[in-house]
């Protein structure tokens, strides 16, 4: 959560680097697409959106300040402060039984998944395509548009867990188990020490 809304060291390559907050960083991503802090003179693309990062923004602060506004609480404020009064609302709403365990473990995963989703944004994973049809839907590809993709892929990011996912349906399979029961469910063979070396 503190990459989020704090600075934060991040190991590359057996070096350290120190970021800026995440939130930042996607404003920035924002505002450098409309030339903001470009002298005034707009930016050179005709301030052209970044639509993935709008996107991302107006998903994280319409959740964000959505839960705040259902457990009747202020949801004025930045984005960074809103996040930032999330978890100790969410622990105080479990507190007062508000909220029940399964829904409090829900909440506190998606500041996780906030963070992923911002930092897949500037790095996307590279997608291991699985080009069987999914054992849950049994859809084998995913139409988004024009583009017609598999329909279960692996996200494959150094320091990220292996974890297989369906577009269509959103099943997941995050164990070892789980991924080998998935390629027999699915007829196929999949190297999983080779996926986990890529992202160690």
């Amino acid at each position: 959560m503190e990459r989020l809304t704090e600075t934060h060291t991040v190991h590359y390559d057996g070096a350290e680097y120190e970021c800026g907050p995440l939130i930042d960083q996607l404003r920035e991503a924002l505002t450098s697409s409309l030339g903001a802090g470009s002298g005034g003179g707009g930016s050179s693309d005709g301030g052209l959106l970044n639509l993935g990062a709008f996107t991302l923004w107006e998903h994280i602060d319409g959740i964000a300040r959505g839960w705040l506004r259902s457990f009747n609480l202020d949801h004025r404020g930045t984005l960074e402060d809103v996040i930032s009064r999330l978890p100790r609302t969410i622990q105080a709403e479990h507190a007062n039984g508000t909220i029940d365990d399964d829904l409090r473990e829900r909440l506190d995963a998606m500041f996780g998944q906030w963070v992923a989703q911002i930092e897949d944004l500037f790095d996307p994973p590279h997608q291991k395509e699985l080009t069987a049809p999914c054992p849950e839907c049994g859809e084998r590809y995913h139409v988004d548009g024009d583009t017609q993709r598999a329909a279960v892929v692996i996200p494959v990011k150094r320091g990220r867990a292996v974890v297989a996912e369906c577009r269509c349906c959103g099943a997941m399979w995050a164990t070892e188990t789980a991924l080998v029961g998935l390629a027999e469910q699915m007829g196929i063979e999949v190297d999983f020490t080779a996926l986990h070396s890529l992202v160690e």
